[in-house]
């Protein structure tokens, strides 16, 4: 009777998946999102494991950044760069905004052949001057009526 009486220690979920990020915390946010009406128990467990190994992938590329650049400390620089560099995380963070000065190059510039990246860059400079439209008229000079009548 006296072991029945002892509980057992707590275990996280993050704990007993092996993982670092926390389960409960993305759990929550699913269901409170209302993606759908029921969720499956294990579906948080599922997208922390994915969200905590695209994690470590970007901060490893970033740390390769860094190292390439002989720097000590991983920036924000290294991390932008590093997602620029590598066109599936590139496409899948597409949308979201790095607020920094520096200028990184796009992965895109890795993936074109060198004769695409100048066709490209031929037709964005078209599309540009499309934008601006035509130059306005030059008006006459006053002398050159006169000159007419």
């Amino acid at each position: 009777m006296a072991d029945a009486a002892v509980k057992k220690a707590a275990v996280s979920k993050s704990a007993r998946a092996g993982l670092t990020f926390a389960v409960s915390r993305v759990d929550k946010k699913l269901r409170h999102a209302r993606i759908a009406k029921q969720i499956f128990g294990a579906s948080s467990i599922f997208l922390t494991g994915v969200v905590e190994h695209v994690i470590g992938d970007v901060l490893k590329k970033a740390d390769e950044q860094a190292a390439a650049r002989k720097s000590k400390r991983v920036t924000d620089q290294h991390i932008i760069a590093a997602v620029r560099s590598d066109p599936d995380l590139a496409r899948a963070l597409q949308g979201f905004c790095f607020s920094s000065d520096v200028e990184v190059p796009k992965a895109i510039d890795r993936i074109l052949p060198q004769n695409e990246q100048a066709e490209r860059k031929a037709k964005q400079a078209e599309r540009k001057e499309l934008k601006r439209g035509p130059p306005p008229p030059v008006a006459a000079p006053a002398d050159a009526q006169a000159l007419d009548d």
